[in-house]
């Protein structure tokens, strides 16, 4: 059948969407062949038809980037936020044990005072070369305990000076099991409690007594100064009498 060319250019749109009927697109391909106008406009809507084709595919394309881009942000967001709840985690934990070191370090035990094996002067021929030697009061503790505080406090007596004082030992060097450096198998560790390199030669001279107080009790009588030597205070040394 022949068709005239305005059927054709109204057909057109139908033959490519291929909505025609079989013999209508027959005589449309027929046409085409025959007519060079009608096929000009044909292949113009061809090109039209891959145009908008590209179109849609650059669209498609970029909508597959957007989508990646969306899923990447997420993908970062959730491990930035993973991160965060990481480090805050971290810090909690850090500040937790800096607090709970900080408390263990300044909690002090009383130190048992069975474990000061003995008190007693010395003299020393090379005071003044070591601040902490010199004539004095040395104290013999056991090696297997160790000391990391010590107080003192001296009373004025009418027999002369009385020296009172305390040793403890924190409660991060209990958990550490922190002993005494350098001492040799065997070896005791003896500290100057009261000696001219550092108290000087007339405190030295003029005391006539030690006593031990726990550190828990020393505190507290510190903080008031009693002027007298505490009850619970226990004597380690005492100056003979001759």
């Amino acid at each position: 059948m022949k068709l005239p060319c305005y059927l054709v250019r109204d057909l057109l749109p139908l033959y490519k969407d291929e909505v025609c009927e079989s013999e209508t697109a027959a005589d449309l391909r027929e046409h085409l062949e025959h007519c060079p106008d009608c096929r000009r406009l044909w292949e113009r809507m061809q090109e039209t038809v891959l145009l908008e084709e590209e179109a849609a595919r650059a669209r498609r394309e970029e909508q597959a980037d957007a989508l990646r881009r969306v899923r990447k942000n997420q993908r970062k967001k959730r491990m930035l936020t993973a991160l965060a709840a990481v480090l805050a985690t971290l810090c909690v934990v850090y500040l937790g044990l800096r607090l709970l070191h900080d408390y263990a370090n300044h909690t002090y035990l009383d130190y048992d005072v069975d474990d000061i094996l003995k008190a007693e002067y010395e003299e020393h021929p090379e005071e003044g070369e070591n601040p902490l030697e010199g004539d004095g009061l040395y104290i013999t503790l056991n090696p297997t305990k160790y000391s990391s505080l010590s107080k003192t406090a001296f009373l004025d007596t009418e027999e002369g000076k009385v020296l009172v004082f305390t040793l403890g030992n924190s409660l991060w060097n209990k958990w550490m099991g922190t002993q005494w450096y350098g001492l040799k198998e065997g070896e005791l560790f003896k500290e100057g409690i009261c000696t001219v390199g550092n108290f000087g030669r007339s405190i030295v001279d003029e005391l006539v007594a030690a006593y031990y107080l726990p550190n828990s009790e020393f505190e507290d009588w510190e903080s008031h100064w009693v002027s007298s030597v505490p009850d619970n205070a226990v004597l380690v040394w005492q100056r003979d009498a001759g």
